[in-house]
């Protein structure tokens, strides 16, 4: 079964009416349960893909079908409702509102949500995934007294609360220093394995390399992708390293 189906996907924008296709035709899909890294030169477009496939941005034309619902067709607050109850999402820059604490923060969106949970059932689960994350001793701390790992680890949270079918991550650990990086990424590994679909916009290797597979993006086309199978055995990982490190090569990287 595949979480999200994308056709013929386009997204041009047009500045000073020059038009700039930024996506250019797009298909792939990606199955539930899998972590997929999306790569590629600066301005390739990856971001702007995560954007358009998880509903953030408007496509221009094709299909973004999610969980068998055509995004595209939907209404502004439906898409609103279906990002806030079935999506997740982690970036680079930490965002979180600084007049509440890290644990608010974690539980604002499923208090926001119309999923109908009680209170207590939030606030047991945000508990839950704090210490999942080993960050309960944090909880009331305000969002500028915490490390940047444990901010990251605190926005993951934040991002599972609802439950969602899938989270999309763009560059969750580019902020974050190689030992910080490290232990993002045991977390969403984890995550991914319990059963979450990932997409992730990477620009380090490191990272890629501990997902399913990887596709390259250049000049807002996929130019090639690579399967590497479900990373579990930790002494796998400097294999998979090389052999991602050849086929980027051999993309131009």
């Amino acid at each position: 079964m595949s979480s999200l189906k994308v056709k013929d996907l386009c997204k041009t924008y047009i500045i000073n009416k020059i038009q700039n296709n930024v996506l250019r035709n797009l298909n792939f899909e990606i199955k539930v349960g899998e972590m997929v890294a999306i790569m590629g030169p600066s301005g390739s477009g990856k971001s702007t893909l995560l954007y358009t496939v998880s509903g953030m941005d408007h496509l221009t034309a094709g299909t973004v079908d999610y969980f068998g619902k055509e995004i595209s067709t939907l209404t502004s607050n439906e898409m609103s409702d279906l990002r806030l109850d079935e999506m997740g999402f982690i970036f680079q820059q930490m965002h979180m509102l600084k007049n509440l604490s890290i644990y608010d923060n974690i539980i604002l969106p499923a208090y926001q949500s119309k999923k109908g949970k009680d209170r207590e059932a939030i606030n047991d689960r945000a508990r839950e995934l704090m210490h999942k994350l080993g960050i309960s001793e944090i909880a009331q701390n305000d969002t500028n007294e915490v490390s940047g790992g444990q901010l990251q680890r605190a926005c993951i949270c934040r991002s599972l609360i609802n439950s969602p079918k899938m989270i999309f991550a763009d560059e969750p650990t580019g902020a974050l220093n190689q030992q910080n990086s490290r232990e993002v990424m045991k977390e969403l590994n984890r995550i991914n394995q319990d059963g979450t679909t990932i997409m992730l916009v990477t620009h380090d290797m490191k990272v890629a390399a501990k997902c399913d597979r990887i596709m390259y993006i250049e000049d807002g086309s996929i130019k090639g992708e690579i399967d590497l199978g479900k990373f579990i055995e930790e002494n796998s990982f400097k294999e998979r390293e090389r052999k991602v490190n050849n086929w980027l090569m051999e993309m131009g990287w």
